[in-house]
């Protein structure tokens, strides 16, 4: 596919804007993206920061410089956990935990465990587990003022704790 921007050369850079429910498209070569200093038509955007697409649009990219984290106890650096895809120790964790949320976030879509429910799960630990969802969603609703969405879900929870063999009750 050839640059968007000078139509000569390959576009190795690929961006998506998503807005309204419209997606936008924009292909540059490693020389366009490096000139590209507006991305007005793109201002939310959000480009992967990941060494392998850097070394894509920068051929002579060596890596970061001495100031990326490492990791006091075993030294390895974000870079090595980069091309690697593991950490080396436990510690890895403390050394690189402000690397840690956004990677989770781009490849989960958030950062933050909320559990699964087995397959085989009954009836009972399903309705249960819908239940303690529901409280969460019912206290942000009341957080942001949102009475009326609060109390459908609040008679939605009492509903389904009527279901439950204790009523609810033994959380």
């Amino acid at each position: 596919m050839l640059c968007d921007a000078c139509k000569k050369r390959e576009a190795v850079v690929h961006i998506v804007k998503i807005e309204n429910g419209r997606r936008t498209d924009l292909h540059l070569c490693a020389a366009c993206a490096k000139k590209q200093t507006n991305f007005s038509n793109f201002r939310d955007l959000n480009i992967i920061d990941n060494d392998f697409f850097r070394k894509m649009a920068y051929p002579d990219y060596q890596g970061r410089s001495g100031d990326e984290p490492r990791c006091a106890s075993c030294g390895m650096t974000y870079s090595e956990f980069n091309r690697l895809g593991k950490f080396g120790c436990p510690d890895c964790y403390e050394a690189f935990k402000e690397e840690i949320p956004p990677l989770l976030r781009r490849i989960h879509g958030h950062s933050k465990h909320v559990g699964k429910v087995p397959n085989r799960g009954t009836g009972v630990f399903r309705t249960a587990t819908h239940v303690k969802r529901l409280h969460q969603h019912l206290q942000k609703l009341v957080q942001e003022e949102r009475y009326e969405e609060a109390a459908k879900v609040r008679d939605e929870i009492r509903a389904l704790q009527r279901q439950l063999p204790d009523g609810g009750k033994g959380e």
